[in-house]
């Protein structure tokens, strides 16, 4: 009696065509070449996605950026003062569901003024090179940071590009709210994708992560000025500026509280400390040329107005994207 064959097994090859709707793995090479999904193309078909969605929004929200707006109640940059810890602090901050577009995550270690000091020199630093991968200097980044070029410096910016690489910016969108909200789209990535540095000859080089390019770095450096903003000589001053830099009206009126907890002041401060620090960072800018007038109420409100010229300087604007080349995929 002739033995009866056993069919033979299932390859890998047609489990993974049963798996993918009987497509084969250089089926699915195909087309994902077809698709152009370059790391590039991935980035952008995901800014353009978000962008659309807050284009619905009403016009005051669609200024899109993760630095304080009225709107956005994430910012990332710190007082140098509140670090109390012998090792630094690792920090997550969330946005809450204020906005009707989505929210706002930063996960990593915490981020100072210095940082964010840091960060304006290198994007200005990518522009000059007119490319996301760069090599620069620590004397360079002194320079541009407006700091004395001494060890201690040179040891405080590379921690800061540390910190910088190691922040990842997560970020939620939906429509609708309560039981009719709808998640959309999530997305993730950090600030810098990589850096190195020479110890015996102080060669920094630097990848800027395209996914921040892409998604916050127009809106993060609008209208800054490197060169003014670098020589204020207060961190508050430097915070308000930043803020207001980032805001489309030429006046304002906000609570003192508000606009304290949005640059990350200190807010459990007696009401007359808290002004006085308020008071302090506003002076210089007024003194500077930047505030036209400004005022403190006793119903705790700062009003201010800004000068005709503050809106912006070109010459002295840290980014211009359409100069900008990126590393190829």
């Amino acid at each position: 009696m002739q033995d009866q064959k056993n069919p033979p097994a299932k390859s890998d090859v047609n489990d993974e065509q049963q798996s993918y709707g009987a497509k084969t793995s250089s089926d699915i090479a195909l087309e994902a070449a077809a698709k152009n999904l370059t790391r590039r193309q991935i980035i952008r078909d995901a800014s353009e996605f978000v962008k659309k969605h807050i284009s619905r929004q009403p016009p005051v929200q669609r200024f899109f950026s993760f630095m304080p707006t009225m709107l956005t109640r994430v910012s990332p940059f710190h007082f140098k003062g509140k670090i109390k810890y012998t090792e630094w602090p690792l920090v997550r901050q969330d946005s809450g569901d204020a906005n009707s577009w989505g929210k706002m995550r930063l996960v990593g270690e915490l981020l100072i003024i210095f940082d964010e000091t840091i960060l304006f020199a290198l994007l200005a630093l990518m522009t000059k090179f007119e490319s996301d991968a760069f090599e620069t200097n620590q004397d360079e980044l002194s320079r541009l940071a407006d700091v004395q070029p001494t060890p201690n410096t040179f040891n405080a910016i590379w921690k800061s590009i540390q910190r910088l690489a190691g922040t990842r910016i997560d970020l939620e969108l939906f429509s609708g709210k309560g039981r009719k909200r709808k998640d959309l789209k999530e997305l993730t990535g950090s600030i810098l994708s990589f850096a190195d540095i020479d110890r015996e000859t102080g060669s920094i080089r630097v990848v800027v992560n395209p996914y921040f390019l892409e998604m916050y770095a127009d809106s993060f450096v609008t209208n800054i000025d490197l060169r003014f903003r670098s020589s204020l000589k207060s961190d508050v001053s430097k915070a308000f500026y930043r803020f207001y830099q980032g805001q489309y009206e030429s006046e304002s009126d906000i609570d003192i509280a508000r606009l304290a907890r949005a640059v990350n002041l200190e807010t459990d401060l007696d009401m007359r400390r808290l002004k006085d620090k308020v008071r302090t960072g506003l002076k210089e800018l007024q003194k500077r040329g930047y505030l036209k007038q400004y005022q403190i109420t006793r119903q705790n409100r700062v009003i201010i107005e800004k000068s005709k010229d503050s809106a912006a300087n070109y010459q002295s604007q840290i980014l211009e994207p359409a100069k900008i080349s990126y590393l190829s995929d």
